[in-house]
């Protein structure tokens, strides 16, 4: 049989370009300038190890790295910006220096609209065909309301000494080029702006800005991580923060900005999904006997079983330690402890009014329960159920049937016939910070085990289960030809089904 690897832990989310030749990583930033036109602002990095050198002429000991770099905008068929360059390297001394990354920033004047975006790169100095990466990019900036720039994550932020192309407000940004930070980076800093802020509140009036590490989707705000200042409002205002990341979890997290006028009534948020990767730390256990539940929506749920099914419904949307709480088999006698749970994971996500936020959940809870429960299993405890409370109504839903289908083994001796398979491919326009991604869902493949409920087959969403060794997906049909039998219950046994399991073995 093929080897199989399931992927579960936490994958880069930040658009990575791989081919033979050069490896980069890319992001993007729109902004709006002091007259109130918007622009974009481009991130590249190359890898250095992943690029040829060659000497440089006339340096002793020194080479260098050269990619060619092609951007294009269009809207339709027009050409809205078009850039080509060659981005070099440093000179590095090899034995000293290693490879770095190379960066590079560009900014674009485009007007507010959606472009399809393309970007060829080309080592200079090694064969080999071009590599395209394409993209919808939409800039959509308000200049008469209160707005926000794009979130600039910063490898380093520090005041210009001498102006460069990383200069911004009087400091060099250096671009973070990725969402995802491993064990070995320790600080988070960002740069963005709000516009319009004189407008919404009136010129130099006061205003609250707050910045917060929140989980995602749990939505729970990490307090420790949480900053407030307050700004005078102006036509911009910058807001520049680092946070010390060393104790936070592993996990995918949003950095939230989020703006208050002088009554503390919000009147703006925005948002940017980031990844941490931390084996060196692991939060502790929350000491739930604590939490004080006294004249809470929580005490009066007083029906065990009520509250159970309460606790059993949040698990796609809680963390790992809160789902390590809710695999538990609980008994009558844990009823204040459920209690003391179920309002704490609530007012974690809404201090302010922890039951207005289950009230919320409890109707997509309804949703979930008509459109995808299955005999007597809940719709939470459902795939199809589970990604929709995760990650919301997909943009669009295709639905379709296959006939009669062959399962190869590994190996090609051994081949199975199973019936005819229903599919949905699920597809989000925008979810966790990327664009175009999709969930394949199938039923009747094994019908000794997954009957006729649809599970979560595929999917290219970084952070979910993914399969590697050649699972590409470019049809269901040509998907369904590289599984087996064996791989089947892998993705059972390895799943974040682990809920569904878990009902399964106590009702």
């Amino acid at each position: 049989m093929n080897r199989i690897v399931i992927i579960i832990a936490v994958m880069l989310s930040g658009l990575m370009l791989r081919a033979q030749t050069p490896t980069g990583y890319f992001h993007y930033a729109p902004f709006m300038d002091i007259n109130g036109d918007p622009y974009l602002e481009t991130y590249l990095a190359i890898a250095g190890n992943s690029v040829k050198y060659r000497d440089v002429e006339g340096e002793e000991d020194k080479v260098q790295a050269s990619v060619e770099v092609t951007m294009i905008f269009k809207n339709g068929d027009i050409v809205k910006a078009y850039r080509k360059f060659n981005l070099k390297s440093a000179e590095l001394d090899i034995l000293k220096d290693g490879k770095p990354a190379f960066l590079n920033l560009e900014r674009f004047a485009l007007d507010n609209g959606t472009y399809n975006f393309e970007l060829t790169l080309k080592d200079n100095y090694a064969k080999g065909e071009k590599f395209t990466y394409s993209d919808i990019i939409t800039i959509n900036i308000d200049s008469t309301d209160l707005a926000f720039s794009g979130i600039t994550l910063a490898e380093s932020i520090k005041p210009t000494q001498k102006r460069n192309q990383y200069t911004k407000s009087g400091f060099d940004i250096i671009p973070f080029v990725s969402n995802f930070y491993p064990d070995d980076v320790n600080e988070l800093s960002f740069y963005a702006e709000i516009y319009n802020m004189d407008k919404a509140v009136g010129q130099d009036s006061v205003f609250l800005v707050t910045t917060y590490l929140e989980g995602n989707p749990t939505k729970r705000m990490y307090t420790e991580f949480a900053h407030k200042s307050r700004k005078t409002a102006a036509p911009i205002n910058v807001i520049m923060k680092s946070f010390d990341i060393s104790k936070l979890n592993s996990g995918n997290y949003n950095l939230v900005i989020e703006v208050r006028n002088s009554k503390n009534e919000l009147l703006g948020q925005h948002k940017k999904f980031i990844q941490r990767a931390n084996a060196e730390y692991n939060e502790l256990d929350v000491d739930y006997t604590s939490i004080d539940i006294s004249r809470t929506f929580a005490q009066e749920i007083t029906n065990f079983n009520q509250l159970e099914d309460h606790i059993y419904a949040i698990y796609p949307i809680a963390n790992r330690m809160e789902q390590k709480f809710i695999l538990q088999d609980f008994k009558p006698g844990q009823m204040k402890l459920m209690q003391q749970f179920f309002y704490n994971f609530w007012k974690e996500r809404n201090p302010a009014n922890p039951e207005a936020e289950w009230n919320i959940y409890k109707d997509q809870l309804k949703i979930v329960q008509e459109h995808f429960g299955y005999g007597r299993r809940r719709g939470y405890a459902t795939d199809l159920g589970r990604i929709y409370l995760k990650y919301g109504p997909p943009s669009s839903i295709r639905e379709d049937h296959l006939g009669q289908q062959q399962i190869i083994s590994g190996g090609g001796a051994d081949q199975t016939m199973v019936d005819a398979v229903d599919y949905q491919i699920w597809h989000y326009y925008k979810v966790n910070g990327q664009t175009d991604r999709i969930f394949v869902f199938v039923k009747g493949l094994d019908k000794y085990s997954l009957g006729g409920e649809y599970v979560l087959l595929y999917t290219d969403v970084a952070g979910e289960l993914s399969y590697d060794d050649g699972l590409n997906f470019n049809s269901v049909s040509g998907l369904l030809r590289d599984i087996d039998s064996q791989m089947l219950r892998d993705i059972q046994s390895e799943s974040s089904r682990a809920l569904s399991r878990f009902l399964s073995g106590q009702r």
